[in-house]
């Protein structure tokens, strides 16, 4: 059974990397990424899954604080229900995937 009560937003972005100033605010981004909880579930795409009352907005603001100058980043937000009718056309999931689900949550 899927609980509702868990939300998911994945951040996708593109981001240069081809001068030292570009490979250095990338590496910062991602770093920050990690730190505030998300999870890579490939290259340019990280995932965190939250409870329902912590607001995409809230999440905006505080990656936006550490945004590069240039690139372009998106954030989702995902129903559980959605993330977990997502297909997997290629490959599997990795052991993130399998750590990080709601079961975790529902634990707290």
């Amino acid at each position: 059974m899927i609980n509702s009560r868990f939300m998911r937003i994945m951040i996708i972005f593109d981001l240069p990397t081809v001068e030292s100033y570009e490979k250095k605010e990338y590496r910062q981004f991602r770093k920050e990424l990690i730190k505030n909880g998300y999870i890579m579930i490939q290259f340019s795409v990280y995932l965190k899954s939250f409870n329902h009352q912590i607001k995409l907005n809230d999440e905006v603001i505080k990656i936006s604080k550490y945004i590069p100058k240039s690139g372009n980043i998106r954030a989702i937000l995902l129903t559980e229900h959605q993330w977990a009718n997502a297909a997997f056309i290629c490959g599997d999931k990795q052991i993130n995937e399998f750590v990080n689900n709601n079961e975790r949550f529902n634990k707290i």
